[in-house]
């Protein structure tokens, strides 16, 4: 299937007032005194100056349904005008608005990481750290030492859980537990499993 120019113009203009929060071509509109201008043209039958009308309105940057809707004609006619009518300029009568701008873009997201030493500690630590089990003293040192360089990352150097997460491949939840569970963080939930090692197993590790 082949696109015309003119589809390709109209998918252009698409993205455009998409970008500029207006998802829909038909519903950017141009103002009521165009329309009221393109009305008492109509009345009085002057169709060589609507014809110069839509052109003006086209170089400036209107589509070519925005145009057919104020000026009341099919997209088919204005196509066909475009194509056909040697324009002269308009009187000043006939206001020519600004199309709408783009939105400026916003500035991206900087999202806080942690300084590089820190990072390849934890990196360091965590498979030792995820080693402790049960009551053992082994490995204790590390998972206290990991468990504050995380809490460090997140309350220090502004790291949410969920960039820590990305980092280090594990989920937000797991961060968060392991915090809580080393009294870095509280747990509202109640449950049982969120809650903090026993004191002597901390001990053990000093």
């Amino acid at each position: 299937m082949t696109t015309t120019i003119e589809e390709t113009q109209l998918a252009k203009s698409k993205n455009y007032y998409k970008r500029a929060g207006m998802n829909k071509v038909a519903n950017v509109q141009l103002p009521e005194e165009v329309t009221n201008n393109f009305t008492a043209l109509a009345k009085s039958n002057l169709k060589n100056l609507r014809n110069d009308y839509i052109i003006a309105l086209v170089h400036a940057g209107w589509t070519h349904v925005s145009i057919a809707k104020s000026a009341g004609l099919s997209n088919e006619m204005v196509r066909i005008i475009i194509g056909k009518h040697t324009a002269e300029p308009v009187p000043p009568t006939l206001v020519i608005p600004e199309v709408p701008k783009h939105e400026p873009k916003s500035s991206l997201t900087i999202h806080a990481l942690p300084p590089a030493e820190l990072l390849a500690r934890l990196k360091e630590l965590q498979p030792i750290a995820q080693k402790v089990r049960s009551n053992s003293p082994r490995y204790r040192a590390e998972a206290e030492e990991y468990s504050y360089l995380l809490n460090e990352a997140h309350t220090v150097h502004g790291v949410s859980m969920y960039r820590l997460g990305k980092l280090l491949g594990v989920t937000t939840s797991g961060l968060v537990f392991r915090l809580v569970r080393y009294g870095y963080k509280t747990s509202d939930g109640g449950s049982s499993v969120y809650r903090q090692i026993k004191a002597s197993n901390r001990r053990a590790t000093a």
